[in-house]
């Protein structure tokens, strides 16, 4: 939803400008209707008492707009979609009014006015609360400086030139409004305060919607309205309220003949529409009564045209509808498909569109809680939030702006040249818009999980030259159906789109389009460096291109990259020096014709081929390549995300001219290209199968639902992890004929993804490093290239020609992709993510208290851990840790000092030091948190560094209150597929992630509980966090026991006793249904995977179908609650990602995945998130 305040002064008093907007609401309806297909038709106009605002006047009216739109378009859409229904209450000086339209469910527009005797200035008048005032944008609307489009203007209605006759008013100076504040009295002033509400909730086009009804069918029509309600005063002024109620009556009567007597004259053409002599005259007007709320019921219907111009029925059904078929299908076919996207909003979330709830409440915390309603945070962001406002608030950073760093670390250039069924026009303000929008989406996705990154990160706009307009042109002129303009729905479905970015690419003038794109991308850059926020900016630079953009994108970063090839060593990782690399083969001499092509539309093979053919030197274009006049990016790029494009397209056909070229070696001057794309989008395209043939029986990697999984789903999309875990599709002697796709991946209900590969995961063994480097050294980057967005599945059934637009517009507002986005970016000043960029120990390094210490440490490696900690709010608060060197434990750290830290305030807090303990004679320490210092309820990381060498580990203390519910999962028992005590990653059961999310999310405790020796716990745990199994405490044995199940059984009991926790529900295998049995869970809630016996049937539930089974059980036959306690927005929510455990997972080569049997703990944790997805 979008919310705006438009003020709007007028020079008149309140009482004045109720008779203006009566006797103008009556005058419009008469003169705009001419009958069923046009204009209002007023159902109802009565009295009421105790309504809105008191006692006032009840309206209820019909807009007809079918005139309005053109022929084609009325053809296709159902009867209802042609009218726009309004509700209004008028108990002046306070109105409201509502739109709605039968048509469009989820379309609503509400409209409060208070009209006040003041020229604007008065604060808060609808007693906003502070989360209303932060959604809400001031607006004011100025009748005789705002702007109005030359073919509306009329010299009748400028007040300007206006001058009344009755009461010898105007005309209006520029700075009337000042005028009267500096003599108040001298002339009547009033204000209407209108506080309007837009929501248009369907998948991939409510922020556009939105944006365009408030800026074009709300503002536009305002502007126009107040200023004839000033200049048609003479036909009003004088009148009383009585009169405006006989003219309402009147106008009533008259309207209800007129639509009576069209229904009857037009009885027996109701399944056809035939089109007036002046109706294309009348497609130019816009029924537009002067009150301000009834002008914005037709500009809704706008703002309908702008969403369904897009829409068309298949040919066949067009043209079955002209000879008389059957409109019900018709009708049925474009209900169904806004419903069908409408519902699966509802189904994924109600949050789909704009991905964020907005809140009204006055719970200053509740505004960010309600952004996240469906995704997995905890109560840490929501405490962060205001804060972080606080800070923005303070104003610049750096008063003089020179000398002190700058605060953006991150600036995006976004390339917007549309999608390719744009015209050529270009409309700056829209593409300005779709940046605003993406703007937004990526405040409202920091301020709720990155809330350090607020401020940090700069978008800015380069316009790219609609180069498919053209071409659009040309190939809707040689459709069948061209002829015929009233068919022109027909024609745009026989459109090839594929065709499109061909042809564009093909042009003459597609050099200079890319040569204008490098010139205003170094502008913008060039701007925002001079740029108060930009001054003395170091930090990155990323590109995103969107549909058009992405292929100019990709062009200029190919001729940026030959300056840089022929003079310097690429740096780019993962990819090899550029002089290493084989000129590209160039078979017999093309025909000249051949060579002209290439050299307009292959620009980025410049100097790389054409520049190699002596042929090439004959075509005049390929001398002005030589030239070098396209130019290059005077900056770095680092990432370049594209949205939808069609690159794939361009880049096949290229090679089709020249088979002997090798698209790898078309390098982009960046670091890294994503490919972001719908599925179900016809503009877009695939890259990786061009880089690596074998790729295309791989699906494109999945970005996870921000919905779901807000801070990424722990998926690996690194090159080397893909190419591991499919070996079998890379090996040389394999030949797959079919793709690996849909079915493993869908299901009743969709398992973990990396679930699924990590099966899959034993391939690896028998690839070499050598066959991951050959595809490394062709890759554009070190990750994924392909990345799939979710999208519903009805698109399927919309008109291939409506999907461009759609898409296009789906990209700016999607939660999916920001979040992605920030995934991407090295956000290194984030101290939750990178935190050793904020962890500096707080002791020096000091010589070993023993001196034999130094000689027993040499060449070994740190094991440390510390336990997990659970503990009560008013009850001890005690940490423990253990210090060893070695795979098993051979040296023990005795008798040296180690400081322990705790961020008190998480997720971004400080690091706060407690105190120093000395290690004893078996390597622990055992500290006692203060009473003074005590943590209250949360989940509270912990850090204990070892003072003589800064190794250290990292854990965390729970506390909790008394009551709290928990369920247990044994981590051999649940999860394990196969048995690994200390080689290889084992295997993860198919949907053992999912189960335990589910519980998760009902608010539980998660326990992990496990017979292995705590000296493994590196080990394991950088294991749940590789299969992203949700956080939880993790239990170990201490060191080697003989009986772990008697470990089990007493730190559970130890659980239920001193701290008064509650089990709700275990899982295990059948050595673990003696210990759920000792603390006396019921057999209903212990859940075993394994064969059943009926020896042990009667003492547990056997999971015998899987996980998803047992799951669809769980949540379908309501077998689990949500957790009885008040602990469920401070528990920890997500996966597991300690520093060391990431640090952990990334001691590995680029190539190979490997994990060593001695873990390490002695680097500092800083590639966290790099090289993961999410």
């Amino acid at each position: 939803m979008l919310i705006k305040e438009y003020r709007i002064p007028l020079p008149m008093s309140v009482e004045e400008y109720r008779i203006a907007q009566l006797y103008m609401i009556q005058k419009k309806s008469r003169e705009e209707t001419c009958g069923e297909g046009s204009g209002v038709e007023i159902l109802e106009n009565r009295p009421y008492v105790d309504g809105p605002g008191g006692n006032g006047q009840y309206t209820h009216k019909v807009y007809h707009i079918g005139m309005h739109i053109p022929s084609w378009f009325r053809s296709i859409l159902p009867k209802a979609a042609l009218r726009v229904e309004e509700e209004s209450w008028n108990a002046y000086p306070y109105t409201r009014t509502r739109y709605t339209c039968p048509f469009v469910e989820k379309f609503s527009i509400d409209i409060e006015t208070y009209y006040k005797t003041d020229p604007g200035d008065h604060v808060n008048v609808f007693n906003l609360s502070p989360a209303e005032k932060r959604q809400t944008v001031l607006d004011p609307i100025d009748i005789v400086k705002d702007p109005i489009p030359p073919h509306e203007y009329k010299v009748e209605e400028d007040p300007k030139l206006y001058k009344s006759v009755k009461t010898k008013r105007g005309p209006l100076s520029e700075d009337w409004i000042q005028e009267y504040k500096n003599n108040p009295g001298k002339y009547p002033i009033m204000c209407a305060y209108k506080l309007c509400k837009v929501e248009f909730r369907y998948w991939g086009m409510q922020s556009k919607i939105e944006r365009f009804i408030h800026d074009v069918g709300l503002r536009k029509v305002m502007v126009r309205a107040h200023r004839q309600a000033w200049c048609w005063q003479d036909e009003w002024y004088g009148l009383t309220i009585e009169d405006i109620r006989q003219l309402e009556k009147e106008a009533q009567l008259m309207l209800a003949q007129k639509m009576a007597q069209f229904c009857s004259e037009n009885d027996a053409e109701q399944h056809g529409v035939k089109e007036g002599p002046g109706e294309k005259d009348a497609e130019a007007n816009t029924v537009s009564p002067a009150d301000t709320e009834d002008a914005t019921g037709n500009s809704e219907t706008a703002s309908g045209r702008s969403l369904t111009k897009q829409w068309s029925t298949s040919s066949k059904s067009s043209r079955s509808s002209k000879r008389g078929g059957k409109i019900p299908s018709r009708h049925s076919i474009s209900e169904w498909r806004m419903q069908s996207i409408a519902r699966d909003s509802d189904d994924s979330s109600d949050d789909e569109f704009f991905d964020a709830h907005e809140d009204l409440s006055d719970n200053e915390e509740m505004f960010p809680k309600e952004i996240t309603k469906w995704s997995s945070n905890d109560l840490m962001d929501k405490i962060e939030t205001p804060e972080c406002d606080d800070v923005q608030a303070q104003g610049p950073w750096g008063e003089d702006g020179i000398g002190t760093p700058s605060k953006i670390h991150v600036l995006l250039l976004v390339l917007h040249g549309g999608n390719i069924l744009d015209s050529g026009s270009g409309d700056q303000s829209s593409k300005q818009g779709d940046v605003n929008t993406i703007t937004t989406v990526f405040d409202t996705v920091m301020r709720v999980h990155y809330p350090a990154a607020l401020g940090h990160i700069a978008i800015r706009l380069v316009p790219c030259p609609a180069i498919c307009s053209e071409a659009f042109s040309l190939v809707s002129s040689l459709s069948p159906y061209s002829y015929d303009e009233g068919c022109l729905s027909n024609s745009q479905d026989h459109i090839p789109l594929a065709a499109l970015p061909l042809l564009a690419t093909s042009s003459p003038q597609y050099q200079e389009a890319v040569a204008t794109v490098i010139v205003r991308a170094n502008q913008a850059y060039s701007e925002f460096i001079r740029s108060q926020e930009g001054m003395s900016f170091n930090g990155q630079v990323c590109l995103v291109g969107d549909c058009v953009g992405g292929i100019l994108g990709f062009d200029a970063l190919c001729y940026s990259n030959q300056t840089v090839s022929e003079s310097q060593n690429s740096s780019r990782r993962g990819i090899p020096n550029e002089e290493s690399l084989p000129s590209i083969p160039i078979g017999p001499l093309q025909p000249e014709y051949n060579v002209d092509f290439l050299s307009c539309s292959c620009p980025s093979l410049h100097s790389s081929v054409l520049r190699n053919d002596p042929g090439s030197r004959r075509s005049s274009s390929s001398t002005m390549l030589d030239g070098g006049n396209i130019g290059k990016f005077e900056f770095e790029i680092t990432d370049f995300f594209l949205f939808g494009s069609p690159l794939g397209l361009v880049l096949a056909l290229r090679k089709t001219v020249i088979p002997a070229l090798d698209i790898f070696q078309l390098r982009p001057a960046c670091q890294q290209v994503y490919n972001l794309f719908h599925p179900a989008d016809p503009s877009a395209s695939r890259l990786e199968p061009l880089l690596e043939k074998k790729f295309y029986l791989l699906p494109p990697f999945n970005i996870p639902r921000y919905q779901r999984f807000p801070l990424g789903d722990g998926n690996s999309a690194v090159l080397a992890d893909v190419v591991q875990s499919h070996g079998a599709v890379f090996m040389e002697s394999t030949s797959l004929s079919t793709p690996i796709s849909a079915p493993q991946f869908r299901g009743f209900r969709r398992a973990s993804e990396i679930s699924i590969a990590s099966q899959v995961s034993g391939m690896a063994d028998s690839y070499t490093a050598s066959n991951i480097a050959n595809i490394a050294a062709k890759w554009w980057g070190t990750k994924r290239i392909d990345y799939a967005l979710y999208c519903p599945d009805a698109l399927t059934a919309f008109p291939t020609v409506a999907l461009p637009h759609l898409f296009h517009a789906s990209y700016w507002e999607s939660t999916d992709v920001v979040s992605f986005l920030l995934r991407q970016v090295q956000l290194s000043f984030l101290p939750d993510l990178h935190w050793v960029s904020v962890f500096t120990p707080s002791k020096p390094r000091e010589k070993w208290l023993r001196k034999r210490t130094h000689v027993k440490l040499r060449n070994v490696t740190a094991n440390h851990r510390i336990n997990d900690t659970i503990a009560n709010e008013d009850g001890p608060q005690t940490l423990t840790g253990r210090f060893m060197y070695g795979p098993l434990d051979m040296v023990t750290l005795t008798g040296e000092k180690v400081d322990i830290h705790i961020m008190t305030q998480p997720p971004s807090g400080e690091w706060v030091y407690f105190d120093t303990e000395i290690s004893n004679s078996s390597g622990r320490i055992s500290y006692v948190i203060p009473e003074n210092r005590r943590l209250g309820i949360g989940v509270y990381p912990v850090k204990m560094v070892v003072r003589g060498d800064h190794t250290y580990a990292d854990s965390y203390i729970t506390v909790l209150p008394k009551g709290t519910e928990f369920v247990v999962f044994s981590i051999d028992g649940s999860f394990a597929a196969s048995v690994s005590i200390m080689g290889s990653d084992p295997k993860v059961r198919a949907g053992a992630v999912d189960v335990v999310r589910h519980w998760q999310d009902l608010g539980y405790l998660i326990i992990y509980v496990t017979g292995r020796p705590d000296m493994q716990k590196q080990r394991v745990v950088a294991w749940l966090a590789q299969h992203n199994f949700p956080h939880g405490i993790v239990s170990f044995c201490d060191g080697l026991v003989h009986d772990p199940l008697r470990h089990k059984a007493n730190f559970l009991k130890s659980l239920i006793t001193d701290l008064h926790m509650r089990i709700h529900a275990a899982y295990g295998s059948t050595k673990d249904i003696s210990v759920y049995s000792s603390i006396s869970l019921p057999p209903t809630h212990i859940y075993i995977v394994g064969r059943p016996t009926k020896k042990l049937q009667s003492q547990c539930q056997f999971i015998t179908e899987g996980y998803a089974a047992h799951l669809a059980q769980l949540e379908y036959n309501h077998r689990a609650r949500p957790a009885k306690n008040t602990t469920r927005m401070a528990l920890r929510k997500g996966s597991f990602g300690l520093p060391s455990q990431a640090e952990f997972l990334r001691k590995r080569n680029h190539l190979l995945r490997t994990i060593s049997s001695q873990p390490s703990a002695t680097s500092p944790p800083g590639e966290k998130t790099k090289g993961k997805e999410g």
